[in-house]
């Protein structure tokens, strides 16, 4: 399962279809909370189930493995199997689990905390047998992050990314797509649209003029917020739109516009240009989160202040789209082990020898 059971995407759906595809001898599972997924994956012809119904319950117990993007809530908390598989949803900027301070001391309601208490990260952490990293760099911090020893920490690359590599780009001729991912506000709590809404018709006019269209998609957290018109080249990007997972689309766009959210790590393999919006720096790591790394260090790309400067580079690497390559070539280096396409087939062999 994958994002509380919400979501049919992410690294758990990727290593799913590629059991489904490759290893007919090895029965897959799916267990949702969505009744869209559900009908979705019946119609892919994928076994799947509705989390807490008998058949979960009864699958749950008997399987030997669980897969998870986020933590046990993607499949269901109470019948753990025996080995709980962490694949995670990204290489992280932003500290997470036992490293985040911050969101720790949130300000929380009774029922949050007694929730937090009964199934928080610490008692989600302690589950996990094993967790994936992209290299070294990572698989030290989610060590720490999760509390576990580094031999619990598989570096296999993550299965989402193998996209980058096998996936032919579907191109449009003379078309230009730009897609902005802002990440997350205080796990969503804050309202992150006023980060582009006060200025949206300039920006609009802007691409128009350069015949560039503008893709924005929200953070899982943030989708009840996305109720932005569509305007000529600036469209929303919806879960429907995409069958729940922006992974099966994000190769295609020419240029990523993010902050903080760890996409870009992923995005680098693409080889295409990244533009960083970290407008609100300050206030977001003193107030959200800190960071694992020095923000400069490891954001190969110009850092831009304001949507004016967003739109300059825009235009700038549509001309030129080698410009940062030296600097995208290090950072992938840094975080990627392996570039080979060949990530799922990679954490199967390891799960093999558990």
């Amino acid at each position: 399962g994958a994002w509380f059971g919400e979501k049919y995407a992410d690294n758990s759906k990727y290593l799913f279809e590629y059991v489904n595809k490759n290893h007919p001898e090895i029965r897959a599972i799916w267990i949702t909370k969505n009744e869209e997924t559900l009908s979705m994956l019946k119609n892919k012809n994928f076994e799947c189930y509705k989390a807490y119904s008998f058949n979960s319950y009864i699958y749950s117990s008997r399987s030997m493995y669980r897969f998870v993007s986020v933590g046990s809530g993607d499949i269901n908390f109470f019948i753990p199997p025996k080995f709980t598989i962490n694949l995670w949803h990204g290489i992280p900027l932003k500290k997470i689990g036992f490293d985040d301070k911050i969101t720790a001391n949130y300000k929380s309601t009774f029922i949050k905390e007694l929730l937090k208490s009964l199934f928080g990260f610490s008692k989600q952490a302690m589950r996990h047998s094993k967790i994936l990293a992209s290299s070294e760099v990572e698989a030290t911090k989610l060590s720490s992050a999760f509390n576990k020893n580094m031999k619990d920490i598989i570096i296999s690359g993550l299965p989402r990314n193998d996209v980058f590599l096998n996936a032919k780009r579907n191109k449009k001729e003379n078309t230009f797509k730009v897609i902005y991912m802002p990440t997350h506000r205080n796990e969503g709590e804050l309202n992150v649209s006023k980060l582009f809404v006060n200025d949206i018709e300039m920006i609009n006019e802007r691409l128009k003029l350069h015949n560039i269209e503008l893709y924005i998609k929200l953070h899982f957290y943030h989708m009840n917020q996305m109720n932005i018109k569509n305007y000529s080249n600036i469209k929303a990007v919806h879960d429907k739109d995409i069958e729940q997972d922006i992974y099966s689309v994000v190769p295609d766009y020419d240029i990523l516009i993010t902050d903080y959210s760890s996409i870009f790590f992923d995005y680098i393999l693409s080889d295409n240009p990244i533009i960083f919006a970290p407008f609100d720096y300050e206030k977001y790591i003193t107030k959200d989160r800190e960071l694992y790394y020095d923000y400069d260090e490891v954001t190969p790309g110009p850092k831009c202040k304001n949507w004016e400067e967003v739109l300059e580079w825009i235009v700038k690497f549509k001309e030129n789209p080698n410009l940062f390559k030296e600097e995208r070539e290090e950072v992938k280096n840094r975080f990627h082990k392996y570039q080979d396409g060949r990530n799922c087939e990679r954490v199967f062999n390891e799960i093999v020898k558990l």
